[in-house]
């Protein structure tokens, strides 16, 4: 899955041009649009190999944006109550910790 992941990524900017051109959704994204997106296809042991490796790094990729998310929800919910002094900064350290078990 990474590595179509990594193709789909690479070619985004050209098929946001396309669905642009048609004021249109990627829902006009034709087969012959993607028949034209050519990449280069290890073969399948090498692509076994490299999984291996690439696996968790994406995981890892993935947790991380998910706590880049969480993170600034809970800054953009405390921020305004902590600089207004509607709450404290040991209770917000409290959210925090909650947030994050």
């Amino acid at each position: 899955m990474w590595f179509v992941g990594h193709w789909v990524y690479h070619y985004l900017e050209e098929f946001q041009m396309i669905a642009a051109s048609k004021a249109t959704t990627m829902g006009h994204i034709q087969r012959g649009h993607l028949k034209v997106a050519m990449t280069i296809c290890p073969p399948e042991d090498i692509l076994e190999r490299l999984d291996v490796v690439m696996e968790p790094l994406v995981e890892q990729v993935i947790q991380c944006e998910l706590e880049s998310r969480t993170l600034t929800t809970l800054r953009d919910a405390l921020l305004p109550k902590l600089i207004s002094g509607e709450i404290r900064v040991s209770y917000a350290q409290a959210q925090i910790e909650e947030a994050l078990a």
